[in-house]
């Protein structure tokens, strides 16, 4: 069996944390999902800014058979410290977990074989960035990594089929579909998956939000996590507030907010609405809550809700909360996007609704709040499928045949080797295009193109 080093993200999603993003479950679960396949591992995780500011994470321990060493974000962005922790476990591979995992194992200059993470469409997540900010300046900085990983990685993972196939065109763009790799499977998914033991465990004997403002008999629409760039808070409150026109029972929660240095706009708008709203008592915002008490509020909801905006993230993404609600039995609401609204729909895992389309949402949670047992069956039919298919091993199956024997992809050369001309010349026009603005390009590309062909 190989020893595996899995660079991360975290909070892992066993820690008491005060904020917990997907990127840190996406971590634990590629790490325990190799360690089931008998391989030793150790990850390295740098900690999520503003995730530790009541407690101070741990910086060395022992999880499950799994070494962890978690370090601070200008530490994990010090090529020399994770040569260190490469020579200090020597690994037979690695494994980038997430984009920010894989670009740090690339900088650190590694020549094992490399499974690269992608969790989640760099660039679209980019692009919802941008729109967010009014500013096309962040691309460049995520493009960077993209290429560094995309250049050098062995193997990747995506967490769709949708994903899967965008990766497979940024190769292709990068130069890596050649003679060499015809036939050559370079992507395999990675779905988000169910965490088996979340911080809180069962949330049994834990105080959510029912009769602390909260009416006992309430039918709560729960919404957990952040208010992302990706977010359609507009839709979520007007599908709300329709809903709670025509049902007085329903009444919404919220554990969550803003993510600070990224998206405060998003959450801050919501805040406002509700604000303004003649049912605002209806609407209960907790903000961010400790990992440990978020079990409790999964339990005392009626319904999930999740809704995205009309762009490239969430049709080539996932939704680690979706995916954590059916694995919890959690009731789920979603607007029919990408892989996730698909398998909702197809497998009648939970409701879904046009993406944008408020009125339908409205119409969901009223039928929801009015049709108990439809919506329990509904939740019991999706907790078997996440459990049985959604599983960290069950995600993990690829990863852990390719850790069998992990092996560099056809077209590695040996350090100083050169590639073969075409292949070279491909390269470097594609290096040069990606640093030329671009109302500059179509222009650029013919004469170079003329050049490669001796015109």
């Amino acid at each position: 069996m190989s020893h595996v080093l899995v660079c991360g993200m975290c909070p892992l999603p066993f820690e008491n944390s005060a904020k917990s993003f997907g990127p840190g479950i996406r971590t634990w679960q590629l790490a325990r999902g190799i360690a089931a396949g008998g391989h030793r591992v150790s990850v390295v995780a740098m900690q999520i800014p503003g995730c530790y500011d009541r407690t101070a994470a741990v910086r060395r321990e022992t999880v499950d058979g799994i070494d962890v060493l978690r370090l601070a974000e200008g530490e994990f962005h010090d090529p020399g410290v994770i040569r260190s922790s490469l020579a200090e476990t020597r690994p037979d591979a690695v494994v980038g977990a997430t984009i920010y995992g894989s670009h740090a194992l690339v900088k650190s200059g590694t020549d094992l074989p490399m499974w690269a993470d992608q969790f989640g469409h760099v660039m679209a997540e980019a692009q919802a960035k941008a729109a967010l900010d009014g500013d096309d300046s962040v691309l460049s900085y995520f493009w960077q990594m993209v290429e560094a990983v995309g250049r050098r990685a062995d193997h990747f993972s995506s967490v769709s089929g949708r994903q899967r196939l965008a990766l497979i065109g940024e190769l292709g763009a990068l130069g890596r579909l050649t003679a060499d790799t015809c036939g050559y499977e370079f992507v395999s998914v990675v779905p988000c998956a169910v965490v088996p033991d979340p911080a809180g465990g069962s949330g049994e004997g834990l105080t959510g939000v029912r009769g602390n403002g909260v009416p006992e008999d309430a039918f709560i629409v729960l919404w957990s996590g952040s208010y992302n760039v990706w977010s359609d808070a507009r839709t979520v409150f007007d599908g709300l507030e329709a809903a709670m026109r025509r049902e007085p029972r329903i009444h919404f929660v919220s554990t969550g907010g803003a993510i600070p240095g990224h998206d405060s706009k998003t959450y801050r708008d919501f805040q406002s609405w509700v604000a303004a709203s003649p049912l605002r008592h209806r609407f209960h915002l907790q903000g961010w809550v400790d990992a440990d008490r978020v079990p409790a509020y999964w339990n005392e909801a009626d319904l999930g809700v999740l809704a995205e905006r009309p762009i490239y993230e969430g049709l080539l993404g996932s939704k680690n909360r979706i995916i954590q609600w059916l694995g919890w039995g959690l009731p789920t609401v979603y607007n029919r996007v990408g892989d996730l609204g698909d398998l909702l729909r197809d497998e009648e895992l939970g409701l879904t609704f046009q993406v944008g389309d408020g009125d339908g949402l409205a119409e969901h949670i009223v039928w929801a709040s009015h049709h108990p047992e439809a919506l329990r069956d509904m939740a019991r039919r999706a907790r078997r499928y996440a459990l049985e298919k959604l599983s960290f091993e069950a995600t993990t199956a690829e990863l852990r045949v390719w850790l069998e024997e992990p092996r560099r992809a056809p077209d590695w050369r040996q350090p100083g080797v050169e590639p073969d001309e075409h292949r070279g010349n491909f390269q470097r026009l594609a290096s040069a295009v990606a640093r030329i603005p671009v109302v500059g390009r179509s222009r650029w590309l013919r004469r170079a193109y003329r050049r490669l062909l001796g015109g």
